[in-house]
Formats: C-alpha cells, sequence, structure tokens
C-alpha cells in the first residue's frame, strides 16, 4: 500500500459517446445532472489520448455538489462503432453506473412508455434486495431494502434503486428538483472473466483504493433479480471485487463512488467485447479517477504492469490526465486532481 493513496474520492466520471449532445444532456438532466465543463479535441489529440483518430466534442455533466460520480459526454466526429448497445451484461468488457432514486416506479413508467414508443430498450423489472443483516418478518416490522431495477438503452446501462427503510446519506445524494430525482452515480461495475486475483491488486496496493469486498458469489446466493439481470445458469456465479473511496467509511458512513468487478470463471461462456467498449464507440467507454501527482502515478503504474499508458497531456477540459489498461485489461482515466474545477451547488 502507498503511505498516501494516489486516488483523490470516489470514482470521478463515466464516460459515454453519444451521437448528439443537446439530447444526451437533456436525458440526464431528468436525473438531476448539469452541464458543467466543454471542451474539444482535435483528431490528433485525441489520437494521444484516447487512441481515436477523430475529433470529438466533450461535456461533463455535474450533479448538486457531488466530487464524483459525474457523467463525461463525447460525441466524435467519426465514431469507431455502436459499443455495447444492448448486449447482455453477461458480456466482457460490459459496464454499467448505478444510481440511487427516490421513486423506482418513476423509472418503471417512462421505461415502459419509451419501450410502448417503439424505442430499443431493455427492462428488467424491479426486485427487493435486502439489506445485509435485516430482518425477514414481512408484514411484521420493518425491512431494510434496496429496490432496484435494470433498464439498457443503446448508449446508456443503468441500475437505479430505491431505499426502502435503509439510510445511507453519503452513498448518493438525490437531486429533488429533478425529474427524476436520481442522484449522481453511486457506483460503476464491469464484467471480467477468468482475470487472476493478483491482477486486482492494481487497484489497492497500487493505486490506493480501500478494497471493501473480495468474495465468492456462488448461484444460489444470488437472488432473482441478480439471476435474471446476468442470465445464470445452475451453477454459475462470480468472484467480486470491489474497491472504495480511500477515505473509506462502512456503516451510515459509507461513501458512493466505488468501483465493483464481477469476475466470471474462465469457463463460463459469454461474448467478449472488450474491444467495443473503448473511447471512440457508443455508449460507456471510460471510468476515471483523480490522482494526486500525475507524473509520478504514470511512473508507478507502468511498473505495476499497467499497458498502453500515454504520456502525460491535457484533456479536452485541460485537465493533465493519463489512459491507461490496467493489469486486469480495464481501460481507465486518471486526471491530476489539482486540475479539476470546483464543483459548487
Amino acid at each position: 500500500m502507498t503511505d498516501r493513496p494516489h486516488v483523490v474520492g470516489g470514482a470521478l466520471d463515466a464516460c459515454i459517446g453519444v451521437p448528439e449532445l443537446i439530447a444526451a444532456i437533456g436525458y440526464w438532466e431528468l436525473f438531476g445532472y448539469r452541464v458543467g465543463d466543454i471542451g474539444e479535441l482535435n483528431a490528433v489529440a485525441a489520437k494521444r489520448l484516447y487512441g481515436v483518430d477523430s475529433a470529438a466534442r466533450m461535456v461533463r455533466l455535474w450533479h448538486q455538489d457531488a466530487d464524483h460520480g459525474l457523467i463525461r459526454l463525447m460525441q466524435w466526429e467519426r465514431p469507431t462503432g455502436p459499443g455495447l448497445a444492448l448486449t447482455p451484461f453477461k458480456t466482457v468488457g460490459n459496464r454499467w453506473i448505478a444510481a440511487e432514486v427516490l421513486k423506482i416506479s418513476r423509472i418503471v413508467a417512462h421505461a415502459k412508455y419509451r419501450r410502448d414508443s417503439g424505442a430499443p430498450i431493455t427492462i428488467f423489472h424491479p426486485d427487493a434486495v435486502p439489506a445485509p443483516g435485516t430482518s425477514r418478518e414481512s408484514f411484521r416490522r420493518a425491512i431494510s431494502a434496496a429496490i432496484e431495477m435494470a433498464i439498457l438503452q443503446p448508449h446508456y446501462r443503468q441500475v437505479l434503486f430505491e431505499r426502502a427503510d435503509f439510510p445511507s446519506p453519503l452513498y448518493g445524494k438525490v437531486n429533488p428538483g429533478s425529474i427524476l430525482q436520481g442522484s449522481q452515480f453511486t457506483h460503476c461495475c464491469l464484467v471480467t472473466r477468468g482475470v487472476t486475483p493478483d491482477a486486482f491488486n492494481f487497484y489497492d496496493k497500487v493505486l490506493g483504493m480501500v478494497k471493501s469486498g473480495d468474495f465468492d458469489i456462488l448461484y444460489d446466493d444470488i437472488g432473482s433479480s441478480g439471476k435474471d439481470i446476468f442470465q445464470l445458469h445452475e451453477g454459475e456465479g462470480f468472484h467480486m471485487h470491489r474497491f472504495d473511496d480511500p477515505r473509506g467509511g462502512d456503516g451510515l458512513d459509507k461513501r458512493s463512488g466505488r468501483v465493483i468487478f464481477f469476475n466470471f470463471r474462465e469457463d463460463v461462456g459469454m461474448p467478449d467485447l472488450r474491444a467495443a467498449s473503448r473511447p471512440g464507440a457508443s455508449g460507456l467507454c471510460l471510468y476515471s479517477w483523480r490522482v494526486h501527482d500525475i507524473e509520478q502515478v504514470r511512473e508507478v503504474v507502468m511498473r505495476a504492469g499497467a499497458t498502453e499508458v500515454t504520456e502525460v497531456q491535457r484533456n479536452e477540459f485541460g485537465e493533465r490526465a493519463i489512459t491507461l489498461v490496467a493489469p486486469d485489461s480495464t481501460p481507465w482515466m486518471l486526471i491530476h486532481a489539482a486540475d479539476t474545477v470546483p464543483i459548487n451547488a
């Protein structure tokens, strides 16, 4: 472990390739986001940082006073492909973001009307996921649970949850003035397959995130919604690797901004779309973290086995940044924390 964590706070933003910025901004405004940083890159600069031979316009969406869980929209002049689109959750390279909403019924209604209008969308209907250690005495006492659902759209992959007698004040902050009353994204998720456990040491032992979960999830431990979302067959499960904000916290002090890996066994059959979920494509393609000293961190990650590490350069928002591929094959962007613009409500 480093003497001081290299990473600062929770996962900063989720990068999403979109065909049209105005429509995408309107979508995320429904969940309480607003336009923050605006920038662009020419094809030469985009190639150096993202490996994409195309100019692009980018918009970072802020969410109230959150310093993490932001959305970065990326409109490429020459997109490289459709990305993950509506591919199943059980896909190598799959990624999605989760957020809290005040009423899951609103999401159900909007998703249903979008489906009925003929728009492409996959809906996984709500299910109750009991909080750890909660009472199961239904209709006798309060049951703490998250009521969660998932929706897949051509450019957006989301899990949304409502809390039922399950407070967690630092794990997302809902914007009550927005139409869908959503929080910033509280955690970001990725699917890997056959990755050796030591590859995930990159996140805590190298970057300094806090490992908060490292355990096998067996088929019989997974609720009906999880089995449905992952289209699991009898006997299939995964190993979960979970990493949090280095400031730590548990219980009511648990912080949002975590990253979760769902690492399936090598023999589990599923498509591999890692090459499709990279910058330049439509949909979710990249996550970012802030770090204390980008030049030092670049040397650290190279020694730790990261590949495709770029030179330190200015990104579309003028921040010093690098992109890299971690030892588990996940691409990331790391940003010099002192360069990020303060976020004000």
